[in-house]
């Protein structure tokens, strides 16, 4: 059964889209069958596959609005073991942003507890929200990836951010635990980044992954070329740095479950220190 994964964060711009997609294409490469949803009304997972308007047949849309089968929904990509559900709403279907804002809290679990067995990981990549669509997602999720860019503004909203969860975990999903905090964008030519490094490790502890993102023109050129970075270049830093990510999921050992309370509280507890 699979392991629903979570990208989530409220701040835009972090890297959950590009996290979404390498992070997935390096679970199908390693022999882990993989599926994507895309629950952000910008639709950029598709886009990521070279899929456009037309070429889509259902997505997220009609999970949400008409209570299609997630089976029905399910797209397939380059990589045999990797397929996506696209958010198949466009900037001018404002009308249908709604439709799917306003359905109920456990839509998206109730569709993907449907196809768990066909999968070993399903990664849903949120919008930069604290909207419903964004509940939904952690109402379904076993566990939670968050990006943390390398600059300060990306700290600021990371308080409010861990507070909420930690809400939403004790009062409508308890089973939801982190994975890990992820640092994104990393240049370490950069002080300011090693800064933010620094503070986000001692702040977050034994939460934060000792992969880090770095900086690559692979991840940028993805939405590009129509393909993850491993299919562009999977010698790139990019393309290593999310298969060592994979990895490094793949070998977390299963006290990390058991020790998700009380680093959940000392995140929450601590988390104003953050952006401070």
């Amino acid at each position: 059964m699979a392991e629903i994964i979570a990208i989530a964060s409220q701040k835009g711009g972090v890297g959950k889209t590009t996290t979404s997609v390498n992070l997935g294409a390096s679970f199908a490469t390693l022999g882990y069958k993989t599926l994507l949803v895309d629950v952000d009304p910008q639709g950029s997972v598709a886009t990521s596959f070279g899929y456009g308007r037309y070429d889509i047949r259902a997505g997220v849309l009609e999970i949400f609005t008409k209570g299609t089968p997630a089976k029905d929904c399910i797209h397939p990509t380059e990589i045999e073991l990797f397929h996506f559900i696209p958010s198949n709403v466009w900037s001018d279907e404002i009308d249908k942003r709604s439709l799917m804002g306003a359905a109920m809290e456990t839509k998206l679990k109730e569709a993907l507890d449907s196809v768990r067995d066909l999968y070993d990981f399903i990664i849903i990549d949120c919008p930069p929200s604290l909207g419903n669509l964004t509940y939904n997602a952690l109402i379904a999720a076993d566990s939670l990836i968050v990006p943390i860019q390398c600059e300060y503004y990306a700290l600021k909203a990371l308080g409010r951010f861990l507070k909420m969860t930690r809400t939403l975990k004790n009062e409508l999903n308890p089973r939801l635990r982190y994975r890990g905090f992820l640092l994104t964008m990393v240049d370490m030519r950069n002080n300011l980044a090693k800064r933010v490094i620094n503070k986000v490790r001692y702040t977050l502890q034994g939460l934060v992954f000792e992969t880090m993102i770095p900086r690559n023109i692979r991840l940028a050129e993805v939405p590009y070329y129509g393909k993850p970075a491993i299919l562009i270049d999977k010698n790139s830093k990019g393309a290593q740095s999310y298969l060592n990510l994979a990895r490094e999921i793949l070998a977390q050992d299963n006290s990390v479950g058991d020790k998700e309370d009380d680093d959940n509280q000392e995140a929450s507890d601590k988390s104003e220190s953050v952006a401070a």
